[in-house]
């Protein structure tokens, strides 16, 4: 086990690689679509809805964890496989495509 070293942390989310940030950020980008389309698909789908918003959640996560020192590797591989099971769990149960490659190159070609 580690030591805990007491003290405030805080990362400017500004730092995390994504210029995407939550499922309306996503919805918005991919589908060029305007805040009533989104709270329309937000209405019909909201649990799509929140699993998309869960996947971001997740690759900030993964981000975070694959930078952090005195910490297991096996914890950011645990949440990007919990990230594939949420990305298959959209596909399959709501029929949608979550385009992971368009997050991660969004805004930087």
């Amino acid at each position: 086990m580690r030591e805990y070293i007491p003290g405030r942390i805080s990362i400017d989310g500004r730092n995390i690689e994504y210029r995407l940030v939550t499922a309306s950020n996503y919805l918005e980008a991919k589908n060029e679509w305007v805040e009533e389309q989104i709270e329309e698909f937000c209405d019909k789908n909201y649990e799509a809805y929140t699993l998309i918003n869960q996947i971001m959640a997740l690759k900030q996560s993964c981000y975070l964890m694959r930078r952090v020192s005195h910490s297991c590797g096996s914890l950011s591989d645990d949440l990007y496989a919990l990230k594939l099971r949420l990305i298959h769990e959209l596909r399959e149960k709501y029929q949608f495509e979550f385009d992971d490659d368009f997050v991660e190159n969004y805004g930087f070609n």
